[in-house]
């Protein structure tokens, strides 16, 4: 089976990257011969390169299919035009190429990392094959992003002949309005192989943030929650944060810690790649993420044998919901306000540890069960065949 692959970017930190190369490395496995299209030779290029897969890097770095971020300056307010007509302009350009290497590679289907980028969806419309969108995010709700030409257009792609979607969460499914459409199914990702299966009984006495640093990553909330827990108990734990931002984000988050003097408490550990260490060592993880597609950082922690303190939305309620459906009990602590979160907290310093073990080993079961690589390429992998099979 020839699958040709579409990515929206090269970056090897995000979660929709991870999930990919997780996913592309346990579809080889079944046998599929794999081709990826990416938008230009750099990160996850070079990974590619590395590993042996065959990978393109399109001459025209293709932009996603939504409309340029407006940020109110006057500046973006005269670039706007300009930029859309630029968008589209590059995304033909590199329609024409991605046919002619399609043509040549002759694919079963074509199967787009994310939401935000057609045009796999145009050269397989052009080529009579079946398109797969894979739908990691809200894309409005989470990202902002506006679909072009519009939500009600793409929202009709999904639903055309020979087009399917894989959606990473019911939630998700949901919002874009596929749960009742028989070509859409829902596949969790793939987090950790089951090999790397292990709980560290010992854990070092600190809280962790580990993500991206920006607004709906919920690091601000965090911050305001942990000044207060600070001021509630006597000897507080540190918070390790694990993530990078862009500069004019990081100064936001350093000015709120000064204000607050509590950064003799919090400790900026950058990009790592020891995250999984990260996770068996901390005494509990924070994810106050805002509005989470799948809630990656979740379940990555509950498969290390972290204990979770999450908001109670999208992607992570679900997955706790899902959690509590499983083993008929809580898997993590959920929190919806402030002051919850501030009390999970004093509760985890102050509680024996061993309290919170069998809630950890609950989470743990359920990861294993619906988040290892294994099941995850396994799930994609039948998918194809269903479709190659109509």
């Amino acid at each position: 089976m020839r699958i040709l692959f579409i990515t929206s970017s090269t970056t090897t930190h995000g979660g929709g990257s991870k999930s990919f190369l997780h996913m592309l490395k346990g579809l080889i496995s079944y046998g599929i011969t794999p081709l990826v299209i990416l938008p230009d030779n750099k990160g996850l290029y070079n990974v590619l390169q590395q590993s042996g897969i065959a990978c393109i890097a399109l001459k025209y770095s293709y932009r996603l299919s939504i409309y340029p971020p407006n940020k109110s300056t006057w500046k973006d307010k005269a670039l706007f035009v300009p930029r859309l007509i630029f968008s589209v302009i590059i995304n033909n350009l590199s329609c024409i190429q991605l046919l002619k290497i399609a043509k040549q590679f002759n694919p079963d289907i074509i199967h787009t990392n994310v939401s935000v980028t057609a045009i796999g969806y145009y050269v397989a419309r052009l080529l009579h094959i079946p398109h797969i969108w894979h739908i990691r995010e809200y894309a409005d709700k989470d990202f902002n992003f506006h679909y072009f030409p519009s939500k009600k257009i793409q929202l009709s792609r999904y639903k055309r002949p020979n087009s399917y979607t894989i959606c990473i969460t019911k939630d998700i499914q949901q919002h874009h309005e596929l749960d009742m459409w028989s070509n859409s199914a829902v596949i969790y990702n793939g987090i950790f192989s089951q090999k790397e299966l292990f709980y560290q009984k010992h854990k070092q006495r600190y809280f962790l943030f580990a993500g991206r640093l920006e607004e709906a990553k919920g690091i601000l909330p965090l911050i305001d929650a942990y000044a207060d827990y600070c001021k509630e108990i006597d000897s507080p734990l540190p918070l390790h944060i694990a993530g990078s931002g862009t500069n004019q984000y990081m100064k936001l988050i350093q000015n709120k810690i000064s204000q607050y003097n509590i950064q003799d408490h919090i400790v900026f550990l950058g990009m790592r790649n020891d995250i999984l260490s990260l996770y068996r060592e901390a005494i509990a993880i924070i994810v106050p993420s805002i509005s989470e597609g799948f809630g990656r950082v979740t379940a990555e922690a509950m498969f290390a044998g972290c204990l979770v303190i999450g908001n109670d939305t999208a992607g992570t309620k679900e997955q706790f919901d899902i959690g509590l459906e499983i083993t008929g009990e809580e898997i993590g602590l959920r929190y919806t306000t402030r002051k919850l979160l501030i009390q999970h907290m004093i509760n985890v310093t102050s509680t024996p540890f061993d309290t919170f073990v069998p809630m950890i080993l609950r989470g743990q079961k359920t990861a294993t069960a619906l988040y290892s690589t294994e099941q995850h390429a396994k799930h994609i992998y039948e998918f194809y065949k269903k479709i190659t099979l109509k």
